[in-house]
């Protein structure tokens, strides 16, 4: 009976609500605000085969408050709350229901002195633990993220901006009893100034991350990482006779990381300079130089900004680089540009000396061409190592091509190399890439279809390929019906972090095996849409993915398919929401049976522009 009493007084609130009247536009003094939203009743239920099944009639909606103060150039805000929100029937991409409010403000933006501030909440929302190239895992959980920022611009001033940021991010995947978070901070200062044709530069960084990488895809019980990072640098620039410029630059960055015990820090000193002359039109000379006291600390450092740790490598050996590249280009004619250069790599690292000489030239075509537009460009390069006088040749090319026949239009690119140098000069990668698209409308009938590839590996050493291929195609006709489908495939190593696999930062053979994942899979979706009836939108869409991941010598095979369903039809200012969503995803690795999902709802919803 007390369960009866308490849907029926939420219904009754919930038609009370939507009965309201629209309120006029109101200000308070020196004080302008907007506000609008929606308000939204309804029955939802969600179940599954590792939770209980649930059910009830629920209140939520969300708002949009918005304004400023005394005038939009001394204060505006904006701030948006939501309630009970689900990918059943919204946009706010959770698959239970989902609340959370954003918030921004700006100060002084009619001054030298403007500044914001922004905010942000959610909770039981929906997230992804990224996986390049299929489909990602689902996860849910809470995050919040807060930002600060302030500018000087003081005319005749040196110009200062500085920002600070932080954020927290705690979720689960689904199908596992794993859990991960990351947590961030960072702060910058930047400051610029001109003197005498002088434009000069200098900056400050700070940051630290923590991150907890689910079992799962990490291989290990405690997957704990930690790192802190900051740098600071100046740069200077200034014009040169013959139409040219020059700049210079000098940084230093710090970084340290922990990951299972194992910890790593260093310090890295670089310099780069560049200086360009145009004496002519059509020839233009370049050099530049590029110094860095610690090799082994740039290769170290890349890991840890894309989200990684370090172990087991010592980035406290010496070690250095050293670049000098001289370019001459030249204009032979408006639509064709070529370029000669010669460039002295020298290195340091892993207590050996190495140093290459390399020699080429590149020439750049782009013209009208049966009717389309044609884009190419081919590099050639001879690569020499002065230890033992071994040689490589290195070649790359792209090319792309676009037009238009009898209704199709059509584009196509195709991109190959081989050879081409890397940061370290002890690895030379190789890669080919191609993509294509056609699309034709013939009145309310249209027609879409595409595809691309592409392929990497470092070319001395077997087994460090990453690949992946995709399909998409699409038909519809006018608003009765579209369909969509789309297949994907990817391979090939990674790197684990908190928010998911990303490619690796720099040539495997470096890193060691307990820090590379393997990964592969595929995945297919389809979906489709109509608009039968002005007002009505019916919706839906099914994706499935299998892939496989080895990390510290464990597998898991792993699954993701899920459905959703939407059916909206508007009246006035009313929307009657029914929606469908379903997921499934298991793990090998977890020891237990996939989870399963599924959420419903059908309810009604209704606008207001309140003032």
């Amino acid at each position: 009976m007390a369960g009866s009493l308490r849907v029926a007084g939420l219904l009754l609130a919930g038609s009370s609500l939507l009965a309201l009247p629209l309120a006029a536009q109101v200000r308070f003094g020196e004080l302008s605000t907007n506000l609008n939203g929606t308000i939204s009743t309804g029955y939802s239920a969600d179940y599954g085969n590792e939770t209980s099944s649930d059910h009830s009639w629920a209140v939520g909606g969300a708002a949009n408050l918005s304004g400023s103060f005394y005038n939009p150039n001394f204060l505006t805000f904006a701030a948006s709350v939501y309630l009970n929100q689900s990918l059943a029937n919204s946009s706010f991409q959770s698959i239970s229901n989902a609340s959370g409010v954003n918030l921004t403000t700006n100060v002084f933006g009619g001054s030298h002195y403007p500044g914001s501030i922004s905010y942000s909440k959610a909770y039981n929302s929906e997230g992804n633990y990224a996986v390049p190239g299929i489909a990602d895992y689902v996860t849910h959980g809470n995050n919040d993220t807060f930002g600060i920022n302030w500018n000087e611009n003081v005319p005749g001033l040196p110009s200062l901006s500085a920002g600070f940021q932080m954020g927290t991010s705690r979720y689960s995947v689904y199908g596992t009893s794993d859990s991960g978070n990351n947590n961030f901070r960072s702060f910058n200062l930047h400051s610029a100034y001109s003197v005498e044709g002088f434009n000069l530069g200098a900056y400050y960084s700070n940051g630290a991350g923590h991150s907890l990488i689910p079992e799962v895809v990490s291989g290990q019980s405690s997957s704990e990482t930690r790192s802190d990072n900051s740098g600071f640098g100046a740069t200077i620039a200034h014009y040169l006779p013959l139409h040219g410029a020059f700049s210079a630059s000098a940084n230093r960055s710090e970084w340290s990381s922990d990951y299972l015990g194992n910890s790593s820090s260093g310090t890295i000193d670089t310099v780069n300079a560049s200086a360009s002359v145009h004496p002519t039109e059509k020839i233009l000379l370049t050099t530049s130089l590029s110094y860095s006291d610690n090799l082994s600390g740039q290769l170290l450092q890349s890991i840890v900004s894309a989200g990684g740790v370090v172990s087991g490598l010592d980035s406290n050996e010496e070690s250095n680089s050293l670049d000098l590249l001289a370019v001459a280009s030249f204009n032979v004619a408006p639509n064709t540009q070529t370029t000669a250069f010669a460039e002295r790599r020298t290195q340091t690292f892993l207590g050996t000396d190495y140093a290459v000489n390399s020699y080429g030239a590149s020439a750049n075509y782009g013209h009208h061409l049966l009717g389309g537009t044609f884009n190419g460009a081919v590099t050639m390069t001879d690569n020499t190592s002065a230890q033992n006088s071994a040689n490589a040749l290195g070649f790359s090319a792209t090319t792309n091509y676009s037009t238009e026949v009898r209704g199709w239009h059509m584009a196509g690119a195709f991109g190959y190399a081989q050879n081409v140098q890397t940061l370290l000069i002890t690895y030379m990668n190789s890669y080919y890439n191609y993509s294509g698209n056609i699309r034709r409308r013939w009145g309310r009938f249209s027609l879409s279809a595409g595809m691309g590839s592409a392929h990497t590996a470092l070319t001395q050493q077997a087994g460090t390929t990453n690949g992946s291929q995709s399909f998409n195609a699409s038909v519809g006709f006018g608003r009765w019906i579209t369909s969509s489908g789309s297949y994907s495939k990817s391979s090939g190593q990674a790197l684990a972090t908190g928010a998911g696999l990303v490619p690796l930062p720099i040539p495997s053979p470096v890193l060691p095996s307990s820090l590379v994942s393997l990964f592969g899979g595929s995945g297919y979706s389809f979906g489709l849409s109509s608009s039968p009836v002005k007002k009505l939108t019916l919706s839906a869409a099914y994706s499935n993915s299998s892939s496989n991941t080895t990390s510290n010598g464990i597998s898991s095979t792993n699954e993701n398919n899920q459905v959703n369903g939407l059916i909206q039809y508007q009246l006035r200012k009313l929307t009657v929401n029914s929606g469908y969503a379903r997921l499934q995803q298991g793990f090998s690795q977890s020891g237990t049976q996939p989870q399963v999902v599924s959420t419903f709802y059908i309810g009604v919803s209704r606008w207001f522009n309140f003032f």
